[in-house]
């Protein structure tokens, strides 16, 4: 019996000592499932990092694309412009060569006309030569 009891009073502490050892073990247990939920946060906010800086960079290139379509618009536009200029500068030498032209033209026939006029003189002048002869 005393046998009986010296084991009963081993085995108390023996008992506390195990408890506490799985109490351990729960908290370490305990501890590692918390850094696991921490290790998935950060991934998990690692990963929305990666898809923000995605989203801003895609953002960034929807911007500039918009600005490049904008520019070459602008380039058209002016394009357009300077076409009409170059449409307009021929129209006017256009109509300047034709004045010149006509202008041309009217100093030949002016010519013509001055040249008959001093032909017709001439033969009156030589007609009254013969009749005064």
């Amino acid at each position: 019996m005393m046998e009986d009891m010296m084991s009963m009073m081993s085995s108390a502490p023996n008992d506390a000592a195990k408890k506490a050892l799985v109490k351990k073990a729960l908290v370490r247990r305990a501890a590692k499932k918390a850094l696991v939920k921490k290790a998935l946060k950060k991934k998990a906010v690692k990963k929305a990092l990666v898809k923000k800086a995605i989203k801003k960079k895609a953002v960034k290139k929807a911007v500039k694309r918009r600005v490049v379509k904008k520019a070459v618009k602008r380039k058209a536009v002016k394009r357009r412009v300077v076409k009409k200029a170059v449409k307009r500068k021929a129209v006017k030498k256009a109509v300047k060569r034709k004045a010149v032209k006509k202008a041309v033209k009217r100093k030949a026939v002016k010519k013509a006309v001055k040249r008959k006029a001093v032909k017709k003189a001439v033969k009156r002048k030589a007609v009254k030569r013969a009749k005064k002869m």
